[in-house]
């Protein structure tokens, strides 16, 4: 973890003025000045580990609160933090190994640790990996992103035995940090891998480099419950770790009856002491914002309405995550966002009233049987008036297939979803909302 701390501080130094920001609030908790990373660095690692991390937790408010920081900026600042606090935790892990004499393993390592996170950093440690962590703000929850779900792709996804299971989890986390691992969708990515086939061993091995080099850190696999998994099986396991350079750790219920008591007792504490500090420190990081008062749905503009059918919910999901990312939430009517406001008498109206008059555009997912469904239907009843009123640029059609719907001709293009990931649709819908004007 020591070099990917050195590698933030480094990316910080290149703005000279965030950096001088962060070296003033450093050395104003009791610390030195620092003119490079190498120097903050080293010192950092003379410290006693608790005085380093309870340091990191005293300074972590001032990060948030820079006059000069734009919020990329300010997400640099965290990432030095996190950078920190991780290289503080790794060396406390290990004084505690030495000190129970515990023995680090690369392979089906033990770890009697209950939580997600402590159990994570923890492995990171052992296996020499590394670990990247996310704060998800909405849940207030900090988590690996590089530690793979408890569950393997099932047996409906169409692949063929436990290594080719496995095989697809590696490679649906690598395709969606291509895009952004913060709206990963795992049903979608798995359906992704499974039109186009699996990749032979050798095209996964480099990805799987690649995604270390993007991220700084190599996947694990994460076992937590005593529920039947692959990764059980030893001579899989030691396959993965040796062949891919992906380790697998067991912890929580996964460990019952593996470790000695002393053994579980130890991990047991210093869960304890990780979580005071990881914790402690992303709520101070990212300090939760003042809750915005929702306005009524009837009183909100949207720039952009999604329509679409139930079966192509996953694409459509994924989409309005981006655009959301983009837009804020309040800019985008996706469904599900708004479930506490559409849970009501007379939604059909509610909802003909956003798609007709409240969005500057609409968005429609045709195929399948989308007239024939009936809240699509009340949606197309409002689409079809806009192109009555010849409003239709504020329509933007995408297709699934070409099954044919009622007021919609060869002449009204549509782009095809086949062809476009929902990435490049949430792009081509950001372009054409550039020349749509707004809904008066």
């Amino acid at each position: 973890m020591q070099k990917s701390l050195l590698d933030r501080v480094e990316t910080l130094r290149t703005d000279d003025s965030l950096w001088q920001d962060f070296a003033s609030a450093w050395a104003g908790e009791g610390g030195k000045a620092f003119a490079d990373p190498e120097a903050l660095c080293a010192d950092c690692l003379q410290q006693d580990p608790l005085d380093l991390l309870q340091r990191i937790l005293n300074v972590a408010p001032k990060l948030g609160n820079v006059a000069a920081a734009t919020p990329a900026r300010t997400n640099r600042l965290r990432e030095v933090a996190i950078g920190l606090c991780l290289l503080a935790c790794e060396r406390y892990i290990r004084d505690e190994c030495t000190a129970i004499g515990a023995v680090a393993a690369s392979d089906g390592m033990l770890i009697g640790a209950s939580h997600h996170l402590a159990a994570a950093v923890i492995a990171a440690v052992w296996c020499e990996k590394g670990v990247k962590l996310r704060f998800d703000p909405q849940a207030r929850e900090a988590a690996a992103v590089n530690v793979l779900p408890q569950h393997v792709a099932p047996l409906e996804y169409g692949f063929q035995g436990d290594r080719d299971c496995a095989r697809a989890e590696l490679l649906a986390v690598v395709n969606a940090a291509m895009a952004d691992l913060a709206v990963f969708d795992r049903p979608l990515r798995l359906a992704e891998i499974r039109k186009r086939g699996l990749p032979s061993d050798r095209v996964l091995k480099r990805a799987l480099d690649q995604y270390e080099e993007d991220q700084g850190t190599r996947l694990m696999f994460g076992l937590q419950t005593r529920d039947p998994h692959p990764m059980d099986d030893p001579a899989l396991r030691s396959e993965f770790a040796t062949q891919f350079g992906v380790p697998t750790f067991f912890y929580d219920a996964a460990t019952c009856g593996r470790l000695q008591d002393a053994e579980a007792d130890a991990w047991k504490g210093l869960q304890a002491d990780l979580l005071h500090y990881l914790e402690n420190l992303f709520q101070l990081i990212y300090p939760l914002q003042e809750a915005k008062s929702m306005l009524a749905l009837e009183d909100m503009h949207f720039q952009v309405a999604l329509s679409f059918a139930g079966e192509h919910r996953p694409y459509v999901r994924e989409v309005a995550l981006l655009l959301t990312q983009e837009l804020t939430k309040e800019a985008v009517f996706y469904d599900y966002h708004f479930k506490s406001q559409t849970a009501v008498p007379d939604a059909d109206l509610v909802l003909q009233r956003i798609y007709h008059d409240q969005s500057d555009l609409v968005v429609v997912f045709l195929g399948g049987n989308y007239q024939g469904k009936e809240w699509c239907g009340l949606e197309w009843r409002a689409v079809r008036d806009l192109i009555k009123k010849r409003d239709g640029k504020r329509i933007m059609f995408f297709r699934f297939d070409d099954k044919p719907v009622d007021g919609v001709f060869s002449l009204d293009l549509a782009i095809d979803c086949g062809e476009h990931s929902p990435a490049e649709a949430a792009k081509l819908i950001s372009e054409r909302l550039q020349v749509t004007p707004r809904k008066p």
